[in-house]
């Protein structure tokens, strides 16, 4: 992410105050796509190989060039070697594509260029161009910390990605589990948040009963199938109720206060489960445990993002630092930046599971058609 974030930097830089070419018809029957007028190598280059030249703009105006004797007007040139060139784009980005490549190569000249014409006026010896200038390198160093930190947080030796797994054997658990949603206000005329309180509280009351009735003969045996319409019927939904199956899920897939189901064993049914827009019960159909092989990379990335908060926490609290009030006041330091926003994260994460809320029940329609208010899948 860094290293994506100083490309864009550079490529978006160079385009600022410069006119938009003019669209260029595509012939008929021809379709084009992103990096399409990027040709494919047809033939290897070498090294030492020159892949840009700059006619007009001695040696001396790129980094790392000595300077070069004076020459006559128009004899100036700059060549970029492959080798050169790859290393200005690894250091960029590692293992940058072609198209991203392509677009290197025709900004980084016009780059060159409008230094040299910087340099002529004086601007780098401006202070403030200074100051700024310091300022980046410290963000660019902070960054380059970040990753360096990274790299070692994601080196998770096989033994604790195993003792983890073992440590943490219900976190991988799952559930083959059926569930029955009882909506929590009947769906009439009249929105839910416009009936009197009174019969708000008595709907809702009658429903919690249907929701326990139902539960205890879901516990006696009878199909969640049919329950589930009951419930709907009770509520006066008349849009089609969600499927009660709902694959194998495991306990960080769940609401926090629906993960006790998971400690049920196969066949047993929970007891009822209040939510802001509905009454939930589960039935267990089985359960087993996902195998380490198949939860190793999840293990790895979890194990890795906590090396790496915790290592990047003890450097930032290594030092202290106090705010003259008086000055700052006592605001946000950063407003929109939350912490850790200047470092990038060890890998991805998991996904926080959906809210396991119904949405909300809306008056029919007038042509009577009712919205189905069927809970969200749990699953990713």
């Amino acid at each position: 992410m860094v290293h994506r974030c100083l490309t864009v930097l550079l490529l978006a830089g160079i385009a600022v105050g410069q006119a938009a070419p003019a669209a260029t018809p595509k012939p008929s029957g021809q379709s084009q796509s992103a990096g399409s007028n990027v040709p494919k190598q047809t033939a290897e280059v070498g090294p030492s190989t020159p892949v840009i030249t700059i006619v007009g703009l001695c040696d001396k105006a790129a980094p790392g060039k000595t300077a070069a004797a004076k020459k006559p007007a128009g004899a100036c040139k700059t060549v970029v070697t492959k080798a050169e060139f790859e290393s200005l784009a690894n250091a960029l980005q590692p293992n940058m594509n072609a198209a991203t490549k392509r677009m290197l190569a025709d900004r980084y000249p016009k780059m060159l260029i409008f230094t040299e014409a910087a340099h002529k006026r004086g601007l780098d010896a401006d202070p403030n161009f200074k100051k700024v200038l310091q300022f980046y390198r410290m963000q660019i160093l902070t960054q380059e910390l970040a990753r360096s930190v990274k790299e070692k947080a994601e080196k998770v030796p096989e033994t604790e990605i195993a003792n983890y797994y073992k440590e943490n054997a219900p976190e991988f658990e799952e559930a083959d589990l059926q569930r029955v949603y009882v909506p929590k206000d009947k769906q009439t005329d009249t929105p839910a948040g416009d009936k009197p309180a009174d019969v708000q509280k008595s709907e809702q009351e009658s429903l919690k009963k249907e929701a326990d009735d139902l539960r205890a003969r879901a516990a006696a045996g009878e199909t969640l199938d049919k329950l589930q319409k009951e419930a709907f019927d009770s509520a006066a939904v008349k849009g089609t109720p969600p499927q009660v199956g709902i694959g194998k899920l495991t306990r960080n897939e769940l609401p926090m206060n629906h993960r006790p189901v998971l400690d049920l064993k196969a066949g047993e049914v929970s007891q009822v489960i209040a939510d802001p827009n509905g009454f939930y019960f589960y039935k267990v159909i089985s359960k087993d445990t996902k195998p380490l092989e198949s939860v190793k990379s999840e293990i790895q990335n979890k194990l890795a993002q906590q090396k790496f908060q915790d290592e990047m926490q003890t450097i930032e609290q290594s030092a202290q630092t106090e705010l003259n009030q008086a000055y700052f006041g006592t605001g946000p330091s950063m407003p929109g930046m939350p912490a850790g926003s200047m470092h990038p994260a060890p890998g991805p994460t998991r996904p926080s599971p959906p809210s396991m809320g119904a949405p909300a029940q809306s008056a029919p329609n007038p042509a009577g058609t009712n919205q189905n208010p069927s809970p969200e899948s749990p699953k990713n």
